[in-house]
């Protein structure tokens, strides 16, 4: 059987609309808190429950966009909020039913298989994701932004004491982020065994410019702050 970090969230919807590109000379990147964003990515086209995800996968957003993804390890696991991945009152996570990116290798190493690098196939102004780790404590989530193979900058956002969800993102002045890559350090921990690059990952969230297929998406989350409390199972396979 597998063994999941458990938790449950609330979150808060946040969505200004369309944006327009920037200019077309580099942008200045800065920490994003989701504002203005107008497309979503939903893991739940990666498979039901449990399901092995490959080191390297494939989605597509609702607004069409391709979104190619890879990790360094082996591979990961699609989880459920409220399922595979759940918590004790009065622990709070994801909101239930969410689908998640888990980047724990249960094939291999039953270590982190972070960092997770998520690839646009149309440069983006702005993207980010909630994200919280597989492990007691607090932890700092960071997301670094390429333009191919630029380095545009990092950001990074700590988890209060709990280790509840943050938020990350990243935006730019000017449409130039074709790909993320998130991991996340726990506070005194020194390598993979202790759970480094190891948490979950709810929706992707972006802002893109110019119109897109199903702009001013109904069903677009921005991920918000898990509350109170903390609690960590896991079954071994036998």
């Amino acid at each position: 059987m597998f063994g999941y970090r458990v938790r449950r969230g609330l979150c808060v919807l946040a969505v200004f609309g369309l944006l327009t590109t920037g200019a077309a000379e580099a942008g200045i990147l800065s920490l994003w808190d989701g504002t203005g964003a107008n497309d979503s990515t939903s893991w739940s086209q990666l498979g039901a429950d449990q399901t092995v995800i490959p080191q390297s996968f494939t989605a597509t957003s609702t607004g069409g966009v391709s979104i190619s993804g890879s990790l360094a390890g082996n591979s990961g696991l699609v989880v459920i909020s409220g399922s595979s991945w759940t918590s004790i009152p009065p622990t709070t996570t994801f909101p239930a039913g969410d689908t998640l990116v888990w980047t724990f290798d249960n094939n291999g190493t039953n270590l982190g298989s972070a960092p997770l690098t998520l690839g646009f196939g149309k440069a983006v102004l702005a993207g980010g994701a909630t994200i919280q780790a597989d492990f007691l404590g607090v932890f700092t989530a960071s997301v670094e932004a390429f333009n191919g193979n630029s380095l545009l900058g990092t950001e990074a956002v700590v988890s209060d004491s709990n280790g509840d969800p943050v938020f990350i993102g990243v935006q730019d002045t000017a449409a130039d982020i074709t790909s993320l890559v998130f991991d996340l350090k726990l506070m005194g921990c020194a390598d993979l065994s202790c759970g480094n690059s190891d948490f979950a990952v709810d929706n992707l969230i972006s802002a893109v410019p110019g119109p897109i297929v199903g702009a001013g998406l109904p069903g677009l989350i921005l991920a918000g702050v898990g509350l109170l409390g903390w609690w960590r199972g896991r079954r071994k396979i036998a």
